[in-house]
């Protein structure tokens, strides 16, 4: 493969007017954020042979996996494969390796989908140094992009958030053709990059937003695409029905983000959880009440903990059970992240900042506040940090669970009713360009802060069950700009969101990503015109999954 982009790293120094040196880099495709989307990318655009830069904001690879959420969301492991089950498969060797094939660890890592936060980024960078072809670039920040329209080169214009159903007409094509990034070790130095395509992996769609992307960001109404879960909603936990109250209109709301950090009771690997300076007892005030009331009586009625190798444990948000309402409040913390997916790095931060003093305050409360009975103090006052993690960031996650962002205006727009079966076969439509399978159940957290109102549930949360189905090449393939591929912050209503977000999904997205980058490449054409019979046949080779489907049926001699 021999393009003008292949293997050519050009260092053009100018001096800025305010003094610092800029360079230009160039390369075949350029990945933003290395979470478990941007590595399956890369990765799989290095194996076709193209030159890859990977730029991560942070100083870690392996994004919200590695801050924490070592729980995997998956039902049907079938309908996943491809370089998630590369990633298993390093993390159940890890474990048999450093422990022995029958030990308590590999037990526990339940074949590699349960592991801890240390080991998780380990793996992904060793994926990434795997390959040969890939450059990775941490602490870069992307702050501008340039675009051709009309055959003039040019600063682009932000995307415009437009949110309902889609417009008739998004406007004209530009084609994505630079980006500049800011070097946050080297405050105010810059960096161009060059390619022939860009992939977008961030949670939050922020390069589609700086290139021209239009995008939605909050709830749909019920009428935007017809969906029975969509807009203003109460549903009781695990129940599919719509209760009084909800009016399925349209809002700015996202759901709750949390983090998902680890805790351990093992006393030689135990850092103390300490009181937030920015403390505030009133956020658990609902939570208190239960405990008054009796309706709470242990430290796990409150939060949900999964066991990990090592004696660890990870920690998530609870529901209330839809025959208690316990918990009422739990570590979601709703309406207050609405902002985040538009917000710029110092909003973010305070959002980041107020939200961990909330959660890391609510385990703080159940342990000392002289309001929690004795026996529900003592057992919480068991847990701390484990030492061994985010050693670079006081034991606490480096990232937050960032359930939902900006969605863009792709080719195809996934809702709740591309569940539906079809008459005919009884299964979900099949698309003529699937590259992916979703199986988990529409679930989407509180968007809304608990209503004493509405006791045995939270505003906007619901948990829908379906049979697996395919996702198009087209949710990545935004409107208005060519050159680009986005397969995080993709194109979903919010209900149809809530079943592609998991990491194995994003994952495959992103792989089918890297493969169509290296396939337009091959073929000199860009992304939106790449030849997705080709993308799907090299998916199958590394055996990706394009197609999975639930029936009750066995076929003559199994």
């Amino acid at each position: 493969m021999k393009t003008a982009y292949t293997n050519i790293v050009v260092i053009a120094l100018t001096l800025l007017s305010n003094g610092f040196i800029h360079a230009s880099e160039i390369a075949d495709v350029v990945v933003i954020a290395a979470n478990p989307a941007g590595v399956a990318a890369a990765v799989a655009a290095a194996k076709s042979g193209a030159k890859v830069i990977v730029l991560e904001e942070s100083s870690h690879v392996g994004g919200i996996v590695a801050g924490g959420l070592t729980n995997t969301d998956i039902r049907k492991h079938g309908a996943v494969g491809g370089l998630y089950n590369e990633f298993k498969r390093r993390i159940l060797e890890h474990y048999s390796m450093a422990y022995g094939v029958e030990s308590r660890q590999v037990k526990v890592c339940k074949g590699g989908n349960m592991f801890e936060p240390h080991v998780a980024e380990k793996v992904f960078r060793e994926m990434l140094s795997a390959e040969k072809n890939i450059t990775l670039l941490e602490r870069h920040r992307v702050v501008s992009a340039s675009v051709v329209s009309n055959g003039v080169e040019g600063a682009a214009n932000r995307g415009k958030r437009i949110d309902g159903p889609a417009p008739k007409d998004f406007g004209p094509t530009v084609k994505l053709v630079s980006i500049t990034a800011e070097d946050l070790s080297k405050r105010g130095t810059m960096t161009e990059f060059r390619a022939k395509t860009f992939i977008d992996c961030t949670y939050e769609g922020d390069l589609a937003a700086l290139a021209g992307v239009p995008y939605r960001v909050g709830r749909e109404s019920r009428e935007a695409f017809g969906e029975p879960h969509a807009g203003h909603i109460y549903v009781r936990f695990k129940d599919y029905n719509p209760l009084p109250g909800s009016t399925g209109e349209a809002d700015d709301g996202i759901q709750a983000f949390c983090f998902r950090f680890h805790l351990t009771k093992d006393k030689s690997n135990f850092v103390p959880v300490e009181k937030p300076v920015a403390f505030n007892r009133n956020d658990y005030k609902y939570v208190l009440s239960q405990i008054a009331e009796g309706k709470i009586t242990r430290f796990n009625q409150v939060i949900q903990l999964y066991e990990m190798p090592n004696g660890k444990f990870e920690v998530n948000s609870d529901h209330p059970h839809q025959d208690t309402g316990v918990p009422a409040e739990s570590l979601d913390l709703a309406e207050e992240n609405w902002g985040w997916p538009e917000a710029g790095p110092v909003e973010r931060k305070r959002i980041f900042d107020r939200y961990w003093s909330h959660n890391e305050g609510l385990v703080w409360l159940l342990q000392n506040d002289e309001a929690v009975p004795k026996a529900i103090r003592d057992e919480a006052s068991k847990w701390g940090f484990p030492k061994d993690e985010f050693t670079d960031h006081r034991n606490r996650p480096h990232h937050i669970y960032v359930r939902q962002g900006r969605r863009i205006w792709g080719e195809y727009t996934v809702t709740e009713n591309d569940a539906k079966p079809i008459f005919e076969t009884g299964l979900p439509a099949r698309h003529v360009d699937g590259i992916a399978v979703t199986e988990f159940e529409f679930d989407s957290h509180a968007v809304r802060k608990y209503e004493p109102a509405h006791p045995l549930l939270r505003p906007g949360y619901f948990f829908i069950s379906h049979d697996p189905f395919q996702l198009p090449y087209r949710i990545m393939v935004p409107k208005c700009v060519d050159g680009l591929l986005v397969p995080v912050a993709c194109s979903a209503s919010h209900v149809g969101y809530q079943t592609l977000r998991m990491e194995p999904v994003f994952m495959a997205l992103g792989e089918a990503s890297g493969i169509a980058a290296s396939v337009a490449l091959r073929d000199n054409t860009v992304v939106r015109n790449v030849n997705v019979s080709a993308v799907q046949q090299e998916l199958l080779k590394r055996g990706g999954v394009i197609l999975f489907e639930n029936t009750s049926l066995i076929p003559n001699g199994y």
